[in-house]
Formats: C-alpha cells, structure tokens, sequence
C-alpha cells in the first residue's frame, strides 16, 4: 500500500509550507505515534478522531497535496490517515486493522496541568505525524 508522506501546510503570511512525515519517532517505539491528544471523556474524544458512522473517504485530498479544511476540528486521525492512504476506499477499516491507542487517567493532582505537560512532553519525544500545524 504505497504511502503519501507529503502534506503542504499554510505558513506565515499564507505561503504553501511542504512537510514530509518522516520516519522520526525514537527507538523504543517500533511503529510511530501518529497522534498525541488530551480529554477528559476518552471515548468520546476517541470516537470524535475516527468518526467511525461516516463510512468510506470524509476528506479530498488534493493532488498537490495542500491540506484542505477537515470535516471537523476532532478528526485529525481520520483525516491524517485518509491523507497518507488517499487511495484506500475504506479509511475506517485501515483504523481497526493497524492503528491502536492507550491512555492514561493517572493524574491523582492538578489534572488539568498535568494533562496539557503530558501531552506537550509526548509531542515532543514521540514526534507525532497528525499533531503537526504550521505557524502563521
């Protein structure tokens, strides 16, 4: 299944910004995170990123591979995975099959705090694909 590891992003002043998703993340992980988020409702949040009663492609994704505007402000896994698989017919089945998660609720103080750390400190170490934004 060939891959599309380009995205091109808005940067400052609206220039066109060209990411490749490259094979950056560390050692210890054997595959790589694509997506790093917080909430407070995992489930719903969850089911919010794959929106799995939306069959089929949710996204167009251009040829020149500029990033379009997603159906919602939740689906960056879906919409990831549609962009680098933009030929595959059946995104959902691609999320079933071979894109897993974990979690953890473990913050016993300063929740909120500890949450926004967590996840600034595991964007940074495991580099993931669908957490990347241009600055504008």
């Amino acid at each position: 299944m060939a891959a599309n590891r380009h995205i091109v992003l808005k940067g400052p002043g609206e220039r066109p910004v060209d990411v490749e998703y490259q094979d950056w993340w560390p050692p210890e992980l054997a595959y790589p995170c694509l997506y790093v988020g917080k909430s407070t409702n995992i489930k719903k949040r969850f089911c919010l990123h794959i929106k799995r009663d939306c069959p089929g492609q949710l996204h167009r994704v251009l040829v020149d591979n500029k990033k379009l505007k997603p159906c919602t402000t939740s689906c960056q896994l879906r919409y990831g995975i549609e962009h680098v698989f933009r030929n595959d017919l059946d995104p959902l089945a691609l999320n079933f099959h071979f894109v897993g998660f974990s979690y953890t609720t473990d913050f016993p103080t300063n929740g909120i705090a500890e949450r926004f750390y967590a996840e600034d400190r595991l964007v940074g170490t495991w580099r993931p694909w669908f957490n990347i934004d241009s600055e504008r």
